[in-house]
């Protein structure tokens, strides 16, 4: 009796290492930042019925044309143009560990696929293209390919209201 309990017991033990052995490391994210210029304040506005649901819309009066930065360093995995439908002109960054960054709607892209980008380079300028109704940045954190909340600065955005922030970017 007590050996096949110490069995059982040793059998039970070596089933939790082997679970948590096999477990994968958690991706810590990148400090993303808010992409546009240091000391430039934006407007964040979340809410229901966003698609994806966890983006961000950063809205400015002005911000057609404004430079569009990397919130962190990474590689150009798409820049595309969706002429008046959908994101319009966007661009995405794969940071690396399963992080990307979306930036849709833009004006004009500075970047093509392939190139790397530091933290606050430049990657477009802000617009009105695709499927929109008024200027402004669609911005989008992506965690193995599912859209998480945005956390910029080490903050998370609040969901669902019009926050302002101020970029950090590069100061």
């Amino acid at each position: 009796m007590v050996r096949r309990l110490g069995t059982t017991m040793a059998a039970a033990a070596l089933a939790a290492v082997a679970v948590v052995g096999f477990q994968a490391p958690a991706s810590a994210a990148p400090n993303f930042q808010v992409p546009f210029k240091c000391g430039v304040e934006v407007t964040a506005a979340t809410f229901s019925g966003h698609s994806p649901a966890n983006s961000v819309d950063f809205q400015k009066d002005g911000i057609t044309g404004m430079p569009v930065l990397a919130s962190a360093g990474g590689t150009v995995t798409r820049s595309e143009n969706e002429g008046d439908t959908s994101y319009g002109r966007w661009i995405e960054l794969d940071h690396g560990n399963g992080w990307r960054t979306r930036y849709a709607h833009l004006s004009s892209q500075a970047v093509s696929v392939g190139d790397e980008v530091s933290g606050g380079g430049k990657i477009g300028e802000a617009g009105a293209t695709g499927g929109v109704t008024g200027p402004h940045l669609h911005y989008e954190q992506i965690l193995d390919g599912a859209d998480r909340k945005v956390v910029l600065n080490g903050k998370a955005i609040p969901y669902y209201d019009h926050t302002n922030v101020t970029s950090k970017n590069n100061c």
